[in-house]
């Protein structure tokens, strides 16, 4: 199965997580998002894909930046500049918060 997660970056260093249907709603400028209006703040969509027979598990990710009006709504988005690129450690927290739901196996040791 493959599932799709959003997530913004704020400028005060949170991390906020929005639905499919909440990112689509935005992305499409018919929800506002008032607690950012006027800023710009980076975007990071992760896939994860665990429908491989191998019991493989894929995390793709982008990144992005993108802009809010007064209103909060979506004004523009696009890739992120070299100043505003995502972190080594804010990449690996988001990825960790999407797999922290997905069950492990203990190592085997031989």
């Amino acid at each position: 199965m493959t599932t799709t997660r959003h997530f913004v970056l704020t400028p005060e260093g949170g991390i906020r997580e929005f639905s499919t249907e909440q990112a689509a709603l935005i992305a499409a400028g018919t929800r506002s998002v008032p607690e950012l209006a006027d800023l710009r703040v980076r975007y990071l969509q992760l896939t994860l894909d665990d429908s491989a027979d191998s019991g493989e598990l894929k995390v793709q990710t982008a990144g992005a930046s993108i802009v809010f009006d007064g209103d909060g709504r979506l004004r523009e988005a696009g890739p992120p500049s070299d100043a505003e690129q995502i972190s080594r450690f804010e990449h690996d927290t988001v990825v960790q918060w999407a797999l922290k739901n997905i069950p492990t196996v203990a190592p085997t040791f031989h």
